[in-house]
């Protein structure tokens, strides 16, 4: 059974990002070299720089220059500055490494154009080998790193398209799908009945339980090993004449409307229902539900009316206060209330202040002017004689 080629694609967004990412790919963090990393130091050396400068800030640099020539400005701080490839191989293999990340690096210049392309290196000083690829998203005088990686359907045939150009003709095939809920349960199933079904020594192992836990929570790398293909069923396309007779999802239930009556409340006893209603929310009202008319249930004249009797005479009105007090059998104790003498006085003295502070009307003065025999005359509205303003 032939090994897997895989393809990754990422857009790296954010100032620095491409710089970061350059130098991860040539091993200048330090922090990535001690103990707690996952880079064998040992096997460092084998790590080759396929393309581009051997330096960080110089594959910077260079991404500057280009834009730059290509007259592009400041960039937003979501744009995509760089999109990165990662063509990787399973640890596993029979291929000649160098002969197909060089295969790889020629279908990426390819596809994004070769002057697109930053940096190349492959690494060997992992678990697996494989190659990073850094590109510029420039297309003309723009960045438009998602217009190259493109949607879903874009990546999907990117990753279709790759197996047939590069890795078949390397004894490689395309990576398998990682599966997911019912297709994954079958996958582990399908593995393990081959294990049993094999009498594999595997079972008869210590480490067994642990290689049980980790074909059950991903099955698609054991799938590969024992060359195992999992079929799944197609669901088989409705004839016009099944959906047209199909009774659907059942019948369809009406919901309670939140104005309006139930029907019936015995189709749902399970309900609490609420006090009948006897009037709606409209303003015309409704009439009340009334059987069919039959024979039986036909309405009976009723008989007429009797004459409603005469009614009793008024009595007379009550003409002055001692025939009342007769009528009614007391007198009233109600006597005319005596006026407060100390509100009178003081209302009396809050009118007398009131109108001696009043405002007065204030006559405006007339105005003066000094002619030229050095007399002062004043302008008085009420004069009609104007010489004296002469």
């Amino acid at each position: 059974m032939s090994a897997a080629a895989f393809l990754r694609v990422k857009k790296l967004k954010g100032g620095g990002i491409g710089r970061a990412a350059a130098r991860h790919n040539l091993r200048e963090i330090q922090a990535e070299l001690g103990a707690g990393g996952n880079l064998d130091p040992t096997r460092m050396h084998m790590n080759v720089v396929m393309h581009g400068p051997g330096d960080a800030a110089d594959v910077a640099a260079l991404a500057k220059t280009r834009m730059q020539a290509a007259g592009v400005g400041k960039l937003r701080k979501d744009a995509v500055q760089a999109i990165e490839l990662v063509f990787s191989l399973p640890p596993v293999h029979v291929v000649d490494k160098r002969h197909y990340f060089a295969d790889c690096l020629a279908w990426a210049g390819a596809r994004f154009g070769a002057d697109n392309i930053l940096s190349a290196v492959a690494h060997h000083d992992e678990a697996a080998p494989h190659m990073h690829v850094l590109l510029l998203p420039l297309v003309g005088n723009k960045m438009a790193g998602s217009e190259l990686v493109g949607n879903r359907r874009t990546l999907a045939d990117m990753q279709a398209a790759f197996p047939s150009a590069v890795a078949s003709h390397h004894g490689l095939r395309k990576a398998p799908k990682r599966l997911a809920g019912h297709s994954k349960d079958a996958a582990a199933h399908l593995v393990l009945k081959h294990l049993r079904a094999a009498n594999d020594g595997v079972l008869r192992s210590a480490a067994w339980p642990t290689i049980r836990d980790a074909i059950e929570r991903d099955p698609a790398p054991y799938m590969d090993a024992l060359g195992l293909h999992l079929v799944e069923p197609q669901k088989k396309a409705k004839t016009m004449a099944q959906i047209f007779t199909s009774k659907g999802k059942g019948p369809r239930r009406e919901l309670p409307k939140p104005i309006g009556f139930d029907d019936d409340e015995s189709t749902e006893p399970y309900r609490v229902s609420a006090p009948k209603k006897d009037r709606t929310l409209c303003s015309v009202g409704f009439a009340p539900n009334q059987p069919p008319a039959t024979p039986q249930n036909l309405p009976i004249k009723a008989a007429p009316p009797a004459p409603s009797p005469s009614p009793a005479p008024c009595p007379q009105a009550i003409q002055s206060l001692p025939e009342l007090w007769t009528t009614v059998g007391c007198k009233s104790k109600w006597t005319t209330p005596r006026p407060d003498r100390l509100r009178t006085a003081k209302a009396a003295m809050q009118q007398a202040a009131d109108h001696h502070t009043r405002k007065r009307r204030t006559v405006p003065l007339p105005a003066a002017r000094v002619g030229d025999d050095g007399i002062t005359r004043e302008r008085d509205e009420y004069a009609h004689d104007l010489s004296s303003w002469d």
